[in-house]
């Protein structure tokens, strides 16, 4: 079963007994089956050390709640399909960090993944829900729905239905 958390979890993987060695997000963050919701604060590229000990420079996620992250190809990827191509726009976005097993330059290693979908962060959808209520015709819930985040328009589906319900009979 997952469990989703919005701070990371205090584990006792061996990685963590060298906190100064472990700056960034890593599996090592999370319990088995747990799943971080993290709120993007901007992404850069930035110098860090590799396993081998050189400097490189990588794009690394800051976040709100939680250590930041490096990105490889496969989580900007991911990040980019749910909120588009410009990374300067991600800020105060959030996403799902899980920890998978994947093989990587030959061998098997557990690696942090990004879910495909954009997490539901119970943010409040009143001014929605009124936005949606004060519509007084066809076009303009159109035009309201529309400008609802995808994430959250799951949750106000059924406000947008009996409004569309009330216009279509005329009040």
């Amino acid at each position: 079963m997952t469990q989703v958390v919005f701070e990371p979890s205090q584990t006792t993987h061996w990685k963590n007994l060298f906190p100064n060695k472990m700056l960034l997000l890593g599996s090592q963050n999370l319990n088995e089956g747990e799943e971080l919701i993290a709120i993007i604060s901007f992404v850069q590229v930035e110098e860090i050390k590799n396993q081998q000990g050189a400097t490189e420079k990588v794009p690394v996620a800051r976040f709100e709640n939680a250590p930041p992250m490096v990105l490889n190809i496969t989580n900007t990827r991911t990040i980019a399909s749910l909120y588009g191509e410009r990374y300067d726009e991600w800020a105060g976005k959030a996403i799902q960090i899980y920890a998978t097993e994947v093989n990587a330059f030959g061998q098997k290693t557990t690696a942090l993944r990004i879910r495909e979908a954009i997490p539901d962060t119970n943010q409040d959808v009143s001014g929605h829900e009124s936005a949606l209520r004060a519509c007084t015709t066809m076009q303009d819930l159109q035009k309201v729905f529309m400008a609802i985040p995808k994430h959250l328009k799951p949750r106000l589906v059924a406000i947008k239905d009996e409004m569309k319900g009330k216009l279509n009979e005329g009040g």
